[in-house]
């Protein structure tokens, strides 16, 4: 049980882990924060919040856990500048779909300041944003991605745990590192080639788009400036995960030149075996 948890950040994913904590009942009181004094402001309308705070370390000062939930280029700042006026034992964590680069900037610095940091990444998501998207189940039967440091205590990793499984999410644990190598492939590639496909076409075209197109493509309707930014901070891994890609498509390109159809219908059934496995 969760005695008083700020969410920094309102809109659909910190929306949801509002609603979600109340439905499960697992926290006692909920304190919204936000830079967008719409979003903010609809929480509390929406029932996500039972109050609201226009000023970060009034969101911050009584909270025993603190989720940031915002686009990754804010993460770390705002988290170093919340650990000035978090009390001590705080436990912060976060939603952030990239996780090397913001461990890199907040690690050492938070040494020897009153909160944890236990980084996390819910695997849930919709191209939809805002308040009004939130969803009280939309964690329920989800992975989250756990990211401890070497010296993250025992007891904030449970307690973090625990926050996530009220919600009904799966834990699994992660170097920061290891995440973003293993996600570039699974969600960073595949909105980058979300966004490539869609870009292709002409408006046109849109009249002869069916099932194929709309699933392929239906995370290019997220928010770009939102992605740009994941892209940037997982560019390298996410590159390294592009050149595979790219060597893929040779492959496939080469058995059509040369009509080696065997050669295609090898390359397409692997990658059916694979997606049948995933639920």
């Amino acid at each position: 049980m969760v005695e008083t948890l700020a969410l920094i950040g309102t809109g659909m994913i910190g929306g949801s882990i509002g609603l979600a904590c109340k439905k499960a009942g697992h926290v006692k009181r909920i304190i919204g924060y936000d830079t967008n004094p719409e979003s903010l402001e609809a929480s509390k309308a929406l029932g996500i919040c039972d109050s609201i705070e226009y000023k970060l370390e009034d969101a911050i000062k009584e909270a025993d856990l603190v989720v940031f939930s915002m686009p990754v280029q804010a993460i770390a700042e705002e988290i170093l500048r919340a650990a000035k006026c978090a009390k001590e034992g705080a436990i912060f964590t976060d939603t952030g779909s990239t996780k090397a680069e913001i461990c890199s900037l907040v690690k050492e610095k938070l040494l020897g300041m009153a909160p944890v940091y236990v980084p996390a990444h819910p695997i849930a998501g919709s191209e939809k944003n805002g308040p009004t998207a939130a969803s009280e189940v939309l964690f329920k039967g989800k992975l989250t991605i756990l990211c401890p440091f070497e010296n993250t205590p025992a007891w904030a990793l449970d307690k973090v745990a625990s926050f996530w499984q009220a919600m009904g999410a799966r834990i699994e644990k992660l170097s920061p590192e290891e995440h973003d190598k293993i996600f570039a492939f699974t969600s960073h590639l595949p909105h980058l080639i979300a966004y490539a496909l869609a870009g292709l076409l002409e408006p046109r075209h849109a009249p002869f788009t069916a099932g194929g197109f709309r699933d392929t493509t239906r995370v290019a309707g997220s928010d770009p400036a939102l992605w740009t930014e994941i892209f940037k901070a997982n560019k390298g891994p996410l590159l390294e995960a592009l050149k595979g890609f790219q060597e893929g498509l040779h492959k496939i390109e080469s058995s059509l030149k040369s009509n080696d159809f065997n050669a295609l219908q090898g390359i397409l059934t692997k990658a059916q075996q694979f997606r049948r496995k995933v639920q």
